[in-house]
């Protein structure tokens, strides 16, 4: 099975970014000056990285689902930091819920929280 190996998210304001992503996920960043680029780092992989652009694109952003145990609460952190909720709290049969939200910016995620297994 293959994963997710980097995730890159672009940006027009690279410190807005990173105070978001820190504020509602805890990442991390660290800059590579050789090649002039921001990682982030999840605590789990996928990592990845900012690409910095002059203006965000407006179609064929690729959905990218950011895994919680509580979308509701991370919900709340999105509103708090100045992001958009786009799509609330939604049930995905049996599996578990997802919801869409918006940076401040306007690049917009997934959230996934699976549901509890059964033992």
């Amino acid at each position: 099975m293959h994963a997710f190996g980097h995730i890159e998210i672009p940006t027009t304001n690279l410190e807005n970014a990173k105070k978001f992503f820190g504020a509602v996920f805890g990442w991390t960043f660290s800059y590579i000056p050789e090649i002039d680029y921001t990682l982030l780092h999840t605590g789990k992989h996928p990592n990845g990285g900012f690409e910095i652009v002059k203006r965000l694109p407006k179609k064929g952003q690729v959905s990218i689902y950011i895994e919680t145990g509580d979308i509701d609460s991370t919900l709340k952190a999105v509103r708090k930091a100045r992001g958009k909720v786009l799509m609330k709290k939604t049930p995905v049969g049996t599996m578990g819920s997802r919801a869409r939200f918006a940076t401040p910016e306007g690049v917009e995620f997934c959230l996934w929280q699976p549901a509890p297994r059964m033992v």
